[in-house]
């Protein structure tokens, strides 16, 4: 299974792309939440970063998603500005996919 990356700065995608991980960027909460349901077809994405800002616009989108599906699993990640909190990218994907340190 594969990360995929939905998010509305460039920044936060080039530079999850520089880790290997396929993104897009979307301009609305609208366009998210339909990439977010069309990666929900797509069976090879295991999980999908949404980045604070985007959260912050679909995020009852994205609880009722995570009701009706189990995968793929959405966990925001901390935006590339780091105002909202210092935790790590590294950190939520390892607690999305269940290795505790």
């Amino acid at each position: 299974m594969r990360l995929y990356v939905v998010c509305n700065r460039d920044d936060t995608a080039t530079g999850l792309r520089l880790a290997g991980i396929d993104g897009v960027v979307v301009s609305s909460a609208k366009e998210a939440e339909e990439k977010i349901a069309e990666l929900q077809q797509n069976k090879e994405i295991g999980i999908i970063l949404i980045n604070r800002a985007l959260m912050a616009e679909c995020g009852d989108f994205v609880k009722a998603f995570r009701k009706k599906y189990t995968l793929p699993l959405i966990t925001e990640i901390p935006d590339a500005d780091g105002k909202k909190g210092s935790d790590s990218i590294a950190r939520y994907v390892r607690e999305a996919v269940g290795i505790r340190e």
